[in-house]
This record gives C-alpha cells, structure tokens and sequence, in this order.
C-alpha cells in the first residue's frame, strides 16, 4: 500500500497480517479523497476503524492539521503508530486502541472536520458511529462523514446529516454526508 498524494505521496505503508483487517484499495482511496480534496486542507481528521491508518495518513499527506486513529486491534494499532513514525507524523497524531463505540465518549470536546468510516462490513457498527457521532457533539459544522461500506450495508444517517448518493468501487461504495447543526433548529 501507498500513500497517493501530498507530501508523502508514493511512500509506503504496511497493513496488518492476518484476515481481521481490509485494507482501502488504491482506486477507492483516490475515489474517496476526490470527494474531499478541497476540504482536507487543515481538517481535523477522524479515522474509526482505521486498520492500517492508510485513510488517516493519506489525510496527513494532503495537509489535514491532525489525525486521532482508533481500532481495536491491537496489531493494527501497533501498524498504525509505526506507518506514522516512518512517515514521520507522530507529531500530527493520536493514535487509540479499543472499541470505537466506548473510545467516542471520551472524545468528548473536541470538533472533527472529517470522519473517515470503514469498519467490517457485515456490521451496524458504522451507522451506530454515525449516530454517536452527531449525539455527542463530535462534529463540526459542515463536517463531512465519508464512509465505506458494502452495497448490502449502507450506512443510517441520522436528521442531522445530508447525504449524497453512494457510488460504486468494485465491491465497495462510498456515501459523503455533510453535517449541520441547522437541522435541529
């Protein structure tokens, strides 16, 4: 795997061995980062589910101000903080290792531009992130959710969210919300 553009554009990144985790395929990563290349620009940047961090990284790379990982894999995690340190964006990082779904509490305070979403994809556990999310305050205005997810799965948005329709990568699709505070008004 390797990082597409920005500053460590080429430079590569491991994933974990094993079964546990799927990486992003190169064609979707690009596909997902064009739909955001004008917003990643000083984000801060949310990867849950993040296996090899390559999503997060990716986000780093293209000028995102930082980056908070989290997975519940331990060796993912242990993947995850080497790929940063290799690439040398410790210093831009946070890097949590436990259940997603318990780790968004304790988040609580702080503001996310973008949320990266791929979790497995036989799961709730994205719509479950996504109503979290906007229940625990986690989102800036105009925050942008971009998930990856199976054409079985798609993700639930809760009123809060304006989706855009899903598009299709091979097996995997793609779904961009914006979130707006507005609709609670």
């Amino acid at each position: 795997m390797r990082v597409i553009a920005g500053y460590a554009k080429g430079r590569e990144i491991a994933a974990p061995k094993g079964l546990d985790t799927r990486p992003t395929l190169a064609k979707v990563k690009e596909a997902m980062f064009g739909m955001i290349q004008f917003d990643v620009e000083g984000a801060i940047v949310l990867d849950l589910f993040a296996g090899s961090g390559g999503l997060g990284i990716e986000a780093l790379s293209r000028g995102a101000k930082n980056a908070v990982f989290c997975d519940a894999d331990r060796k993912a995690v242990s993947v995850i903080r080497d790929n940063l340190k290799k690439l040398g964006m410790t210093q831009d990082a946070e890097v949590i290792q436990g259940d997603a779904l318990k780790i968004l509490p304790t988040l609580s305070g702080r503001s996310f531009d973008i949320v990266l979403l791929d979790p497995p994809y036989k799961t709730d556990l994205e719509s479950n992130a996504i109503q979290l999310l906007d229940g625990l305050g986690l989102l800036s205005d105009n925050a942008i959710v971009l998930c990856e997810h199976s054409k079985d799965n798609p993700p639930v948005f809760t009123a809060n969210y304006y989706p855009r329709e899903g598009r299709k990568y091979g097996d995997s699709y793609l779904t961009y919300a914006v979130y707006s505070r507005k609709a609670e008004q």
